[in-house]
Order: C-alpha cells, then sequence, then structure tokens
C-alpha cells in the first residue's frame, strides 16, 4: 500500500514512502486501517416472538474508523519534538475536517474527526535520522468518500448524468441568474422552487433539500422529492431553467 499512499488533511501530510533524504510522517506497511472497508453493517434486530427468525429491517452502514501507524523522520532531536507535537495536535480541537487519501493515482476524500493522537517525543538515532512510532485515529460520522466534482453543464435544461462511485451519490444543483420559480426533474421525483429571490446563483443540495442564494440559506422556498443517482446507473435531469448539475461520486 505504501507506494503513492498520501494522507493529507488540516496541514498534515503522511506518507506511505519517504526519499532517501526527506523527513516527514511515514505510514508503516499496512499501516492505514479502515479506509478501504467499513465493518459490519448497523441494524436493529428485532425477533419474532411467535415466529423463527427475525423482522426484516433496514441495514445501514456505520461510521467509518481510520486508524493510521506510522514513524515520526525527522533530522533531530528537535525536529522530532516538534513533528510530534504537530501530530499531537491534530484536529485536537474536536472539530471536522475534510481528509484525503490518494492511492494509485485516486484521491478521495471523507470528514473526519481526530478521536486518538500519540507521538513520541525521544526516538531511535539510525544513520543521519531520529525516528519515533505514532497512532492516530479518526472517525467518519458519514462513512463515505468522496471524489473530486464533476460538472455538467445544462444549457438547455436537460443533461444526462451519469453516477461514476460505487454508491448512490445526490446531487447539487446551480442555477446562475435563478429564476424566482423553477423546477428540477429526474426519474427520482421532481424538486420544485417557489417564490424565492430573483437573481444570484441557487443551489440545490438534494441531499438535504436546502435551497441558497449566494451561499446563504433560503428556507422555505424548496419542496419536493430528494433523490440520488444510483451507482452505475446514468438518469436525465431536466431543469426549467438553464443550469448544472454537480456530482462528488461517493464511494463506501
Amino acid at each position: 500500500m505504501g507506494d503513492g499512499l498520501t494522507v493529507r488533511g488540516r496541514g498534515v501530510t503522511l506518507k506511505g514512502t519517504l526519499g532517501p533524504d526527506e523527513f516527514g510522517f511515514l505510514i508503516k506497511e499496512d499501516g492505514l486501517q479502515g479506509w478501504e472497508n467499513l465493518p459490519a453493517g448497523r441494524r436493529q434486530a428485532i425477533a419474532r416472538v411467535l415466529s423463527h427468525g427475525e423482522h426484516d429491517v433496514p441495514v445501514k452502514l456505520p461510521g467509518r474508523v481510520i486508524t493510521i501507524d506510522g514513524h515520526v523522520i525527522a533530522k533531530s532531536v528537535y525536529d522530532l519534538r516538534r513533528m510530534s507535537h504537530q501530530l499531537r495536535g491534530w484536529g485536537a480541537t474536536g472539530d471536522r475536517f475534510p481528509l484525503t487519501v490518494s492511492l494509485q493515482g485516486e484521491s478521495l476524500t471523507s470528514n473526519v474527526r481526530s478521536i486518538l493522537r500519540q507521538a513520541t517525543d525521544t526516538g531511535d538515532r539510525g544513520g543521519d535520522f531520529v525516528s519515533a512510532e505514532f497512532q492516530v485515529q479518526l472517525f467518519a460520522a458519514d462513512p463515505r468518500k468522496y471524489a473530486e466534482p464533476v460538472v455538467y453543464q445544462a444549457p438547455g435544461g436537460t443533461v444526462l448524468v451519469p453516477s461514476e462511485g460505487n454508491f448512490p451519490t445526490y446531487p447539487v444543483i446551480e442555477i446562475p441568474g435563478a429564476p424566482s420559480s423553477y423546477s428540477v426533474s429526474s426519474p427520482g421525483g421532481t424538486f420544485t422552487v417557489t417564490g424565492a429571490p430573483v437573481g444570484g446563483t441557487h443551489r440545490i443540495e438534494l441531499a438535504s433539500g436546502r435551497v441558497y442564494r449566494n451561499d446563504v440559506w433560503l428556507a422555505g422556498f424548496g419542496r419536493g422529492r430528494l433523490w440520488a443517482i444510483p451507482d452505475g446507473d446514468q438518469w436525465q435531469v431536466s431543469m426549467s431553467a438553464p443550469g448544472r448539475v454537480i456530482m462528488r461520486p461517493a464511494f463506501v
């Protein structure tokens, strides 16, 4: 996994390999756990009291726990201490930040919170460097990983939009110079905006149904079906006003 592996977030970069004269945070072989796979799905078991088996209930994805083990590789004991301080403070405030993992030419991003950061100030000297072990653990409440946004322009109001991840993806709709009222339709249903302020760029986030104008939330102006495009499928999206569809393919 080391070749081409890079983990970036909140000003910290961890790598799967370092050059001969390079210092930094080196991820151990197989030191990245929880990024590629998820544990068993989450379900609420309900037994059939007077029958065999259980009631058939939905199975949902659990949160994602990402564990990274590695070495702090520094030029001196002073640098080792400084770098260990940096790692122990990585996300220590508990707020959420985007974590991007690049591996074998693919980069995916997840929003995480840091729940464990361990690094020592004392290390072992090996030739021209000093090294010490570290471990960090991150938690993603949303277990999905997202690729870079792909934009599909619809100047005529209609565009064919593929879903290129391995999990259904909710689109974001943008309408530049938006009218007061318009609709967005697909095989999943129709979402309508009515009586909104005219002009500016309207953005509809179909994951939540929220409508924004120039990044300001317009509460109460949108209603209708919320839909995601199934993975491996492509849907025709129609808008009553010219706009664009933005997709961030989702992976689990």
